[in-house]
C-alpha cells in the first residue's frame, strides 16, 4: 500500500499516510488514534472492524459516515464508505463494486493484535477462520466452494428443524447429498492447504528458535468414517438438536505439544509465539504461491515479548514477504535499529487524531 487516507473514523478526522513499502512505525500515547489507523486499513480490506461488527460506534461523533481510501502497490485504488444507517459502498479504481470480497482479494491483511494467542488458545472457529482466509487468497475457487457448503448446511438444518413435515425424508436426501459433496470439496481444499503450510510453519518456528516442538494436523470434523455413514447414524440426534453435528464446520487445526493440546501445555507467551509463527507462515505461503505480499497490522509491537524474540520476529518480517504498519507507545528499540536501516522504516507520530511523518533516524 502506497497511501492510506482516513476520514471520520473514531478520532481520525482527516489523515493521510504516505507509507513506506516495508515498515511503518506509529508512535503515540494511548488514545491518540494509532490503533484506529490499523482499524481503517483492516476495514478497507475486510469491510468490518476487528473490534466488533457494529459500524456506528467507529464513526466520528457528529458525522454521518466514514471513508477510507488507499493507493495499492500496483497503483490500483480502493475506496470504502460506511454510514450510520448501514449503507456500504466499495470502489475499485473509481468504479463501484458489489462484492465486498473483491477488496480482500486485492489487499491480503495479516492481523497481529495483543490477543493474537487466541489463535492457539481460542475455540476451533478461530483456526477455521485462519485456514479459510488463507485459502481465499491462494485458491480462487475456494470462496464459492465454501459458500456452497454453507448453503447446503443451512438447508439441511432447515429440514431437520421442520422434521415430520411434508416430504421431510425426500428433502433430507437431497440436502444430505449436496452437503456431503460440498463438505468433501471443502475438506480437500483445507487438507491440501495445511500440507502446503506445514513447511512454512516449521521454518518460522525454527527462525524464532522456540523451546518447544509443535505437531500440526488437520481434523476434518468427522474422523475416518465416511461422512454419509455418520450422517445416517446421527440422524436422530441431528433431528433432536435441529442441526448437523458432523462436517467441516467442526473441523480444527490441531496444535499439539509434548503429546497434548498446545492450549493446555503452552504459556501465554509461548502461545503468542506459536500464533505469530502460524501467521508469518501464512504470509510466506501466499508470497510463494502468488508472489503477493501481505500487509501486517501489528498493534503494540513487541509488547510482552523479550528482546531476543522481538529481534527474531522482526527478521522474519522481510521486505519480500510483507509490508508492516505497527503501533507502539514507545520509540523503536535497538532491535529495530538492528533489523532495519534508516531507508527501511518510516516513523509516524500520532497525537489526538493527527498523524505526522518524522524521520526514523531520530529515534533509532
Amino acid at each position: 500500500m502506497r497511501c492510506l487516507e482516513v476520514s471520520h473514523l473514531r478520532n481520525l478526522s482527516s489523515v493521510r499516510l504516505n507509507l513506506h513499502p516495508h515498515f511503518n512505525y506509529l508512535i503515540g500515547p494511548n488514545g491518540a488514534g494509532k490503533t484506529s489507523v490499523l482499524e481503517a486499513a483492516y476495514l478497507l480490506a475486510r469491510s468490518r472492524s476487528f473490534r466488533g461488527q457494529a459500524i456506528a460506534p467507529i464513526i466520528a461523533h457528529g458525522e454521518d459516515g466514514l471513508v477510507v481510501r488507499a493507493i495499492l502497490e500496483d497503483g490500483r485504488t480502493l475506496g470504502l464508505s460506511k454510514t450510520r444507517t448501514g449503507n456500504t459502498a466499495l470502489h475499485i479504481d473509481e468504479q463501484p463494486v458489489r462484492k465486498l470480497s473483491a477488496s480482500a482479494a486485492l489487499l491480503p491483511v495479516q492481523l497481529l493484535l495483543p490477543n493474537v494467542s487466541d489463535l492457539v488458545f481460542g475455540p476451533p472457529s478461530e483456526r477455521r477462520r485462519y485456514l479459510d482466509w488463507g485459502l481465499f487468497h491462494v485458491k480462487q475457487t475456494y470462496l464459492n466452494t465454501l459458500r456452497d457448503f454453507q448453503a447446503a448446511y443451512k438447508q439441511r438444518n432447515a429440514v431437520l428443524k421442520s422434521w415430520g413435515g411434508p416430504d421431510s425424508e425426500q428433502l433430507l436426501d437431497v440436502w444430505t447429498d449436496a452437503y456431503s459433496r460440498h463438505a468433501a470439496a471443502v475438506d480437500e481444499f483445507r487438507a491440501q492447504y495445511v500440507a502446503e503450510l506445514l513447511p512454512h510453519v516449521s521454518a518460522a518456528l525454527e527462525r524464532l528458535s522456540v523451546d518447544f516442538e509443535v505437531r500440526l494436523s488437520y481434523r476434518n470434523g468427522w474422523g475416518e468414517q465416511p461422512l454419509e455413514k455418520l450422517l445416517g447414524e446421527n440422524l436422530a440426534k441431528d433431528v433432536k438438536l435441529g442441526t448437523t453435528q458432523v462436517g467441516p464446520h467442526r473441523a480444527d487445526l490441531s496444535l499439539d505439544v509434548l503429546g497434548g493440546p498446545a492450549r493446555m501445555t503452552l504459556s501465554r507467551g509461548q502461545g503468542k509465539l506459536l500464533a505469530m509463527a502460524l501467521i508469518l507462515a501464512q504470509a510466506r505461503l501466499l508470497q510463494a504461491l502468488s508472489e503477493r505480499r501481505s500487509l501486517f497490522l501489528i498493534d503494540e509491537v513487541g509488547a510482552e515479548m523479550d528482546s531476543v524474540y522481538l529481534a527474531r520476529m522482526l527478521a522474519l518480517l522481510s521486505v519480500e514477504t510483507c509490508q508492516v504498519i505497527a503501533t507502539s507507545t514507545r520509540p523503536p528499540s535497538q532491535e529495530f535499529g538492528a533489523a532495519f536501516n534508516e531507508q527501511e522504516l518510516t516513523l509516524f507520530h500520532v497525537e489526538q487524531g493527527r498523524v505526522d511523518a518524522g524521520a526514523a533516524t531520530e529515534e533509532l
